[in-house]
């Protein structure tokens, strides 16, 4: 049952917003006539009606053009954006839609406020824990469901079918990499704390003070890369995804040449 109603959300949003119209009309309406004002009261109640119409969707895909735009605004240099979508209609009938994107380097949602403004939230692909993606009944008008659930927080919305699909698409391929840059990082503390020592090649430790020396030698050069490396992020010239992947990159290869 459970189930059946979250496939649902968007058919009954539109039916309690239509139910809603109707007890303005048959409250506001007598109400008006009571006091004498006659026709005036349905006069008014169809007038918000309109109003309402005419702010929900006349005009909608060029607010939502403007809303993209400052969705670009918000990506830092090099940061390309990889897909983008908005929020169906019927998940918005008396809020402004949420405008939401992902990038090479993170989720990113900006929630408008009625009035102007918008909050934004976002997370690193780094810290993406899994992507659930589910179909709506009337998919053509009320989309689908895509979740983000990060470490410290997660992400809903409800874009079209073909935008959700291409983003759990891209939300998996960051997944599956994160997880083998992460099984790789353990693999190399893992062998970092038992001492062990490899060759590329598979040649022979070199004797003890060789040894030591070659290894203290390596790390002062891995030391001052991975200080260049903190720079660069901190002046913005790479991300921190970028970082991560030179970190370990560096002492992998640091790992192989001792």
């Amino acid at each position: 049952m459970e189930a059946f109603t979250a496939t649902m959300a968007g058919v009954v949003n539109l039916f309690w917003c239509f139910v809603g119209w109707f007890l303005l009309v048959i409250i506001l309406g007598p109400s008006f006539w009571v006091a004498d004002l006659g026709v005036l009261g349905y006069f008014l109640a169809f007038a918000i009606i309109g109003f309402w119409g005419y702010f929900a969707f006349v005009g909608g895909s060029k607010r939502v053009e403007k809303a993209y735009a400052k969705l670009q605004d918000t990506l830092m240099e090099g940061e390309g954006l990889l897909s983008k979508g908005v929020d169906c209609r019927p998940f918005a009938l008396f809020s402004r839609r949420q405008v939401f994107g992902i990038t090479t380097s993170r989720v990113i949602r900006l929630e408008r406020g009625l009035l102007g403004g918008f909050k934004m939230k976002d997370f690193q692909w780094k810290d993406l824990k899994d992507a659930q993606v589910s179909e709506y009944v009337l998919p053509s008008v009320c989309g689908s469901k895509l979740s983000f659930k990060a470490q410290f927080m997660g992400v809903v919305v409800h874009p079209s079918v073909e935008v959700a699909t291409e983003m759990y698409k891209i939300a998996q391929k960051e997944e599956q990499a994160w997880e083998e840059k992460r099984r790789i990082r353990e693999m190399e503390e893992t062998r970092a704390a038992a001492g062990g020592v490899m060759f590329a090649g598979g040649g022979m430790a070199p004797s003890a003070p060789q040894a030591s020396q070659a290894s203290d030698s390596l790390s002062v050069s891995v030391a001052d890369e991975l200080v260049k490396l903190k720079n660069l992020m901190d002046q913005g010239v790479i991300s921190d995804v970028e970082f991560n992947e030179m970190k370990s990159k560096l002492l992998s290869k640091g790992t192989q040449n001792f």
